[in-house]
């Protein structure tokens, strides 16, 4: 008589369910807005898509008339981006909330690879790759060493372990329980003091690593988004000031974490990296001296200027108004 043995292969677990919340307002152009939406209403792993509309009850009905497939609400918290993002995580259903800027296409397979990194449990954030598009003439474009000003990916930065200081909302994810625990992105309390312009995410990911010692903010070029980037967006002036609210930031994570910044402030980003990009291309006669010249001063100043404001990142918990869950049923 011959034995059967049934051996059982170990379960796998189910993929995350991905809820994307993009967010909009009176000012948001509505062709970019609408590409953004059929890009993830495409993607066969997205859950639920949400649009989180502040204080612009045309553009919300125009969109609740023209998509029957996805959720379009108001802004309940204050106004602003960070309240449309927080009103976002207390209506989505999904396990992970994946954000998107309201001028970015998703790439096919986009949520998906957002998510699949979460299966590491000291894993908080995981971070897209965004790549410009440059409408019209090709002069508009940026050196790759400065695409961050842009809200873009410089394509030297590899994937796997980033600096927060490189935690940016144009395709970011980040699990919706760690979220509801931590009070969402600070948006009932007046955080000027304690989240420097542009660092919402930044000083989200402080609060979401306090209990977490090992906690990982990862990149993935898998999860990829394409962001058409306006013509003013690449002035001397506009490149100057993202590198002062970097450079702002940056000083305020050092006084914040002390020892510990060094790995958390991405080494890429240095006012060396830049001079030394401004000479190589002064050197070669490339274009591009000029505003790498410039966002390097920039980057200087903005250290300068957040260590004599004593700038820091973070806010107690107890100070956050806490984020409902789940209110809207789908």
């Amino acid at each position: 008589m011959t034995l059967r043995v049934r051996t059982s292969l170990p379960s796998v677990p189910p993929a995350p369910r991905v809820s994307v919340v993009v967010c909009a307002d009176e000012s948001t152009p509505f062709d970019g807005l609408t590409a953004a939406l059929d890009s993830v209403l495409r993607d066969g792993d997205v859950h639920d898509v949400l649009v989180v509309v502040d204080r612009a009850p045309r553009l919300r009905d125009h969109l609740r008339h023209r998509y029957d497939d996805l959720l379009v609400v108001d802004n309940t918290r204050t106004p602003g981006l960070a309240g449309s993002r927080d009103t976002g995580i207390e209506s989505a259903r999904g396990d992970v909330v994946a954000f998107l800027d309201a001028d970015c296409v998703a790439h096919a397979g986009w949520a998906r690879a957002l998510a699949a990194p979460f299966d590491q449990v000291d894993v908080i954030a995981v971070v897209g790759r965004t790549e410009p598009t440059w409408p019209g003439a090709a002069s508009s474009a940026l050196p790759d060493d400065l695409l961050w000003a842009v809200d873009c990916t410089p394509r030297t930065r590899p994937d796997g372990l980033v600096g927060l200081d490189d935690v940016a909302g144009a395709t970011v994810a980040f699990r919706r329980w760690d979220l509801l625990q931590v009070g969402g992105l600070a948006s009932g309390v007046d955080a000027r003091e304690g989240v420097p312009r542009g660092a919402e995410f930044v000083e989200l990911c402080l609060r979401l690593a306090a209990d977490e010692p090992e906690a990982r903010v990862v990149s993935t070029s898998s999860a990829r988004v394409s962001r058409t980037v306006r013509p003013s967006r690449t002035r001397r002036s506009s490149v100057v000031g993202a590198a002062v609210d970097r450079g702002v930031t940056q000083a305020a994570l050092r006084r914040s974490l002390g020892g510990e910044a060094d790995t958390a402030v991405v080494p890429g980003v240095t006012a060396a990296r830049l001079a030394s990009g401004a000479w190589r291309s002064f050197v070669g006669r490339r274009r591009g001296t000029a505003v790498l010249a410039a966002a390097a001063v920039g980057l200087v100043a903005g250290r300068l200027l957040g260590l004599l404001r004593g700038t820091h990142v973070g806010l107690p918990i107890d100070q956050l108004e806490p984020l409902r869950s789940a209110t809207v049923r789908h």
